[in-house]
């Protein structure tokens, strides 16, 4: 055997490919199992960040909208407190219950005011009141 046929049989240790088909030396960087596993991982993950994602509630703002709903509420009570003025003593224990009513319905707002990450600072200002004040009536179960 030439000199130049023993090179071609010897092992390459350059890290370049094989020149002969059937004797490649190459090995995957990962085998098939390992790639599942990877694939699995990072699938996790992405439904892990999906889930948070989804977690966020997304609020879409009304402000004005808002108003003039918070408005018309306002001058419907007022109306039903002149209409019970001229009723019944039943009909003002009907309009004495609307302020559980409202109360419950202050509570949902708060509610809803921290779960889109409104401060305890900034209820208390809107209430007109201190943070610790705002806590104390609406933070507490």
């Amino acid at each position: 055997m030439s000199a130049a046929a023993k090179q071609l049989d010897a092992p390459d240790d350059t890290g370049a490919p094989a020149q002969s088909g059937a004797d490649s030396s190459v090995k995957a960087a990962f085998t098939p199992k390992q790639l599942q596993r990877i694939i699995d991982r990072q699938a996790k993950t992405i439904e892990k960040l999906r889930l948070t994602i989804s977690k966020r509630p997304s609020r879409h703002r009304r402000e004005v909208e808002t108003i003039d709903y918070v408005k018309a509420a306002a001058r419907f009570i007022r109306a039903a407190g002149k209409r019970v003025g001229e009723g019944d003593e039943h009909e003002l224990t009907a309009l004495l219950a609307l302020q559980g009513v409202f109360d419950a319905a202050v509570q949902e707002a708060v509610n809803g005011q921290k779960a889109f990450g409104k401060s305890w600072a900034s209820i208390g200002l809107a209430a007109g009141t201190t943070r610790e004040a705002a806590y104390q009536r609406w933070g507490k179960p």
